[in-house]
């Protein structure tokens, strides 16, 4: 499964950009309006520098969702230009429905930048309603009212209304951060689960096997030749339980309940795992590079595992048609395997699954000596190639793995060869 934190914070931007983008829709118009139903009427350039100052709000507050600190930067230099031009103060601008937008800007410092950053741009935004209380042209020209009691009213309000955002990006905050520890509590309880399971069975599967093992060998040792027979037999009886035990600690290791007789998975059998997804919707990809090197078992299982599981959710979280590409790097070291996908036609939404496959696959990969990553294309492996077109929205799984040391005889000779080029499989066509 790709990670809940990941998705949570895809959808923390979506709800953002969905704000602002409803606060441009709702807000530049009517602001707009106001200008033109004013009395009295403001000088066309004071109306188009006007409508211009609204819109590079709006544009802030879509650049705070993604830049929080820039987009405040730059609501809090429109806002000061509204304030002091006097075109615009004539026209009371910062009074006006978008001056809203600078508000979501500074709940978005709040949300997701540090507090102590949180607080100067709480500090800005208290010193521009202080200025805008005192700059405001049309309380100079009320009649019958005390000024100075209405640039305070003025000031509170718009001191409030500040404080009110700040707040509410705060909660938004610990809201995330709160998440997020449930998240890292899920994880960290997965990985221990894990750990577990695969100790307590192994140990019962190990310890059960070789009690057997030992007790038939010890038989067939003593009757080898007064009874050949009974010690055929127990020899039997050795190699079925060791068949057993293989089966069963092969399973453990799978997470598969029926693992079959078969041999242990390798590098060979990569090309076939991969070419098993190819289908007309979905066009798949191995490329391998270096000189291929012995693995242990368990970087082996590691190494397969790996690329089912990002096969596996390259198909179920996008659409159709999709195209997967798998690389195998290897070196003198360590070996780099890349399930990177292009996103498909988008995101299916999907859920399925107990969302805890990658931190399996993390702990697996971690008790093998090697490292797993996974994410965005262009954020687990910024150095990656990205396959397909230009741009790619898709996913990449990325994982090392150690692999065993070149025995001296052919350390030479593997030395004197020529570099090997890259290997590639065909590729099935996709839809």
């Amino acid at each position: 499964m790709r990670t809940g934190k990941a998705r949570s914070g895809v959808r923390g931007d979506s709800a953002s950009l969905i704000v602002a983008l409803a606060a441009l829709v709702v807000l530049l118009p009517i602001s707009l309006a106001s200008l033109a139903w004013s009395t009295p009427h403001p000088a066309l350039p004071a109306v188009v520098g006007l409508a211009l100052g609204f819109t590079a709000l709006h544009g802030a507050s879509l650049l705070s969702v993604r830049r929080p600190v820039a987009g405040f930067l730059v609501a809090s230099a429109v806002m000061l230009l509204l304030v002091l031009i006097p075109a615009a103060r004539e026209a009371s601008a910062v009074m006006h429905p978008s001056a809203v937008a600078y508000l979501l800007c500074l709940a978005q410092v709040a949300a997701r930048e540090r507090v102590q950053l949180s607080v100067v741009a709480l500090g800005v935004g208290l010193a521009g309603a202080g200025l805008i209380s005192l700059a405001e042209p049309t309380f100079g020209s009320a009649a019958g009212i005390d000024v100075a009691l209405l640039r305070l009213g003025a000031f509170l309000g718009l001191a409030a209304s500040a404080t009110a955002a700040w707040a509410c990006g705060l909660l938004v905050r610990f809201a995330t951060s709160r998440a997020e520890e449930r998240t890292a509590v899920h994880v960290r309880q997965a990985i221990a689960d894990e750990r577990m399971r695969i100790s307590g069975e192994l140990h019962d599967v190990v310890a059960h096997a070789m009690t057997v093992m030992i007790a038939q060998s010890e038989v067939a040792r003593a009757l080898v030749r007064e009874r050949p027979e009974v010690s055929e037999r127990a020899l039997g009886v050795v190699v079925d339980t060791g068949r057993d035990a293989l089966r069963g600690m092969r399973a453990i290791v799978a997470a598969e309940g029926d693992a079959p007789k078969e041999p242990l998975p390798t590098a060979e059998s990569l090309a076939e795992l991969v070419a098993s997804v190819r289908s007309p919707a979905c066009a798949t990809r191995l490329v391998e590079t270096g000189r291929r090197r012995a693995l242990a078992s368990t970087s082996a299982l590691a190494l397969h595992r790996a690329v089912r599981e990002g096969l596996t959710n390259a198909m179920r979280h996008t659409l159709p048609p999709v195209r997967i590409e798998v690389r195998l790097a290897w070196t003198e070291e360590r070996v780099v395997v890349e399930v990177e996908d292009d996103g498909g036609s988008g995101h299916s939404g999907s859920d399925l699954g107990s969302g805890t496959g990658l931190v399996s696959l993390g702990e697996r990969i971690r008790l093998a000596g090697g490292s797993l990553a996974s994410g965005a294309v262009g954020t687990a492996n910024p150095g990656s190639a990205s396959f397909g077109a230009a741009g790619s929205h898709g996913w990449l799984l990325r994982a090392e793995l150690p692999v065993l040391p070149m025995p001296p005889e052919e350390t030479g000779a593997a030395r004197g060869e020529a570099a090997p080029g890259a290997r590639s499989a065909d590729e099935g066509e996709g839809a």
